[in-house]
């Protein structure tokens, strides 16, 4: 037999009422306070304080799902643009957005990334993109963002492919500084890099100017552009109207300095001198939205698209859509598509 162990076993077994006392001797410290999360209803709803801070924060995005087939939306494109077979699209967006209160205004520090896996004829393709990289302080914005000659005048319609006529560019590095007044007008300047093949290739950036003005009717919006590489300018009038609450309407016509086909220069990217954009919005119920938009250019060029936006419940949206293009001085040009959009938000 081990001694050490018959003694300590002896030990253990006379202290053990004694153990216990001194257990219920010791005097617990009382827990500190939970620190719960501040909601921070100053920018909107999703924002909460950061711990310790004063700086507030959104964490957002979504995912989504996208099906598209037919001539206008499908893949395995063929040399005339048109898709016979399935295109499909996973997409995760990330949007983080902080804003703090300084001596000079808001600061801001807002990014969105997509991470997104591309399905067609010829696989996987697997991608991450920055959508938008911005700092901004009172109206001033510098990174990566859609360009102002896109953002200024809101994009075009609420359909998924609004840009079968090209209203202009997107992403693009950029210093920008937005004025906004108490009376609805707003004026805004953006100095803006560009991408392939239009970089800016000297000291002379490409640059953005708008105007617009803003009521319970609705808006007025221009803008206007100068591309430094093709040496060309652009420029677009947007008119907006709200009938009611459940029927709103647009109106963008757009002109550029030279008549060459589209993507000629980096703004101006539809066909021939000019085009025009216009849709409307009906609400047909709480739930479901009926979206279109027609669109038309000098180069003939013409598509008309139409969706019905369906909340499946809060934060799950279904977007079936259906749409046609045609080269009326083409023969044989048209082409037709459908396309279902499943997003999920947070």
């Amino acid at each position: 037999m081990n001694y050490r162990k018959t003694a300590l076993g002896c030990a253990l077994a006379i202290g053990a009422p004694y153990g216990a006392q001194a257990a219920d001797a010791v005097v617990v410290a009382e827990p500190e306070p939970i620190g719960y999360v501040r909601v921070c209803d100053t920018y909107g709803a999703g924002f909460y304080y950061l711990p310790g801070t004063e700086t507030c924060l959104r964490v957002g995005g979504y995912i989504r799902y996208e099906i598209g087939v037919g001539d206008l939306f499908g893949a395995d494109r063929d040399d005339d643009g048109r898709g016979d077979t399935y295109f499909k699209r996973a997409r995760a967006a990330l949007k983080i957005d902080a804003r703090s209160e300084t001596e000079l205004g808001t600061l801001r520090r807002y990014m969105h990334i997509n991470f997104q896996h591309d399905i067609d004829s010829d696989g996987g393709h697997e991608a991450m993109e920055i959508e938008s990289a911005i700092i901004e302080l009172g109206g001033l914005r510098i990174g990566v963002n859609d360009s102002l000659f896109i953002t200024f005048v809101n994009y075009a319609g609420y359909v998924s492919k609004d840009d079968v006529i090209g209203y202009g560019p997107f992403a693009t590095p950029q210093i920008a500084y937005t004025y906004k007044n108490e009376n609805g007008f707003t004026a805004a300047v953006s100095l803006e890099t560009g991408y392939d093949p239009f970089v800016v290739d000297s000291y002379m950036p490409h640059v953005v100017a708008g105007l617009s003005y803003a009521q319970s009717w609705g808006a007025v919006a221009l803008v206007a552009a100068y591309d430094s590489v093709s040496e060309e300018w652009s420029g677009k009038l947007r008119l907006d109207a709200t009938f009611s609450d459940t029927v709103s309407a647009f109106a963008m016509a757009g002109l550029k300095s030279d008549d060459s086909a589209p993507y000629s220069q980096f703004y101006g990217i539809w066909g021939g001198r000019w085009a025009v954009w216009g849709g409307a919005t009906i609400k047909a119920s709480d739930k479901a939205s009926v979206n279109f938009q027609l669109s038309y250019d000098e180069d003939e060029n013409f598509a008309a698209v139409a969706n019905v936006a369906y909340q499946v419940v809060p934060d799950l949206m279904v977007t079936p859509e259906i749409g046609f293009y045609d080269n009326f001085a083409v023969d044989g040009a048209d082409m037709i598509g459908g396309f279902v959009r499943m997003e999920a938000s947070f």
